[in-house]
């Protein structure tokens, strides 16, 4: 009889554990569904990367150069509603120890940056007389929203049962306050980050808001075309791979994820390669969810300003930005 009480015992146990594993991913499906249907908010988003980079029989310009990436580090925030078409990016990038902010203002179809150095105005849309920013064709996106909405499925497909853990209840301080949430963990295998890998580039290469993009404002330098890349892309996957891959998520009693925390380490399966091993991490924070929010355009005037077409007015170091072919 003990006997029989012990296994029954064991086998409720299991059927609990099993349910609980299922009842995390589809709680942390259902979060993440419920937070990319958000329109209106903000969202702070920082990163940074430390590379170890092969630099034998290189000149030592280019070594000189390629010290920039080493360590990088930066963060945007950005206020939007989609709805009524207008957001603002307020962004800082650090190379190396050498860095610039900037900002992008949209208002539906209007689209402004605040120079980097130069610290003035420029309407996007005028850049080189070109009409490739329209609200047709960029709308505020720089990736579409099908090729977002394709990754973040592939996302979601590749994970199983075991992969996402739901941990303790944690307290977030926001600008809103502080929030209570519930943390979920995920762990991915390197051949699970490959495969997602491998489908993010299937999904961007078919992506033609990211193509013209591209080939309207890469530099005369840069010889390589949107093809090349996603060749590029696709000939190194499996060169590299992925370890320590971390991912949390919190979640707050609405059910938005409130924050987002991933890392991981990249290594070279051939050091002659000219990137031997990498850390990744990247933070992202939303708030303000689905309230009105309130957007501080820049009035432009002559003293504020460049035209797109004066090109003597723009700064040698921002000239790479806007030059064609």
């Amino acid at each position: 009889m003990k006997k029989i009480v012990c296994l029954a015992l064991t086998l409720v146990l299991m059927l609990s554990l099993t349910a609980c594993n299922t009842n995390n991913l589809a709680e942390y499906k259902k979060a993440l569904e419920k937070t990319e249907q958000i329109t209106r908010g903000q969202t702070q988003v920082e990163f940074s990367s430390n590379v170890d980079i092969n630099t034998e029989g290189m000149s030592a310009e280019t070594i000189r150069e390629l010290d920039y990436y080493k360590d990088m580090k930066g963060s945007f925030n950005v206020a939007f509603d989609e709805e009524a078409k207008k957001s603002i990016f307020r962004s800082y990038i650090n190379f190396g120890g050498l860095g610039f902010d900037y900002d992008l203002y949209f208002n539906n179809g209007e689209i402004i940056m605040k120079l980097p150095v130069a610290g003035k105005y420029m309407r996007m849309n005028e850049v080189n007389n070109s009409s490739a920013i329209e609200e047709s064709k960029l709308n505020g996106e720089i990736i579409s929203e099908s090729t977002m909405k394709a990754i973040s499925e592939k996302w979601v497909e590749l994970m199983n049962e075991e992969n996402v853990f739901r941990g303790k209840d944690i307290i977030l301080t926001t600008p809103d306050g502080e929030v209570k949430t519930s943390e979920y963990s995920i762990t991915l295998s390197s051949q699970q980050i490959k495969s997602l890998f491998s489908d993010t580039v299937d999904s961007i290469s078919k992506d033609t808001n990211l193509k013209q993009l591209y080939e309207e404002y890469r530099s005369k330098e840069n010889k390589k075309s949107f093809e090349d890349v996603i060749k590029l892309l696709r000939d190194n996957a499996e060169n590299y791979s992925v370890e320590n891959f971390k991912y949390v998520a919190l979640v707050d009693i609405d059910g938005y994820i409130v924050s987002e925390d991933i890392e991981f380490h990249i290594k070279a399966e051939d050091k002659s390669l000219i990137i031997r091993e990498a850390d990744y991490k990247l933070n992202v924070k939303n708030w303000d969810i689905n309230r009105e929010q309130v957007f501080d355009f820049p009035v432009l005037n002559d003293k504020n300003s460049i035209k797109a077409d004066n090109a003597k007015e723009i700064p040698d170091v921002m000239k790479s930005l806007f030059d064609k072919e």
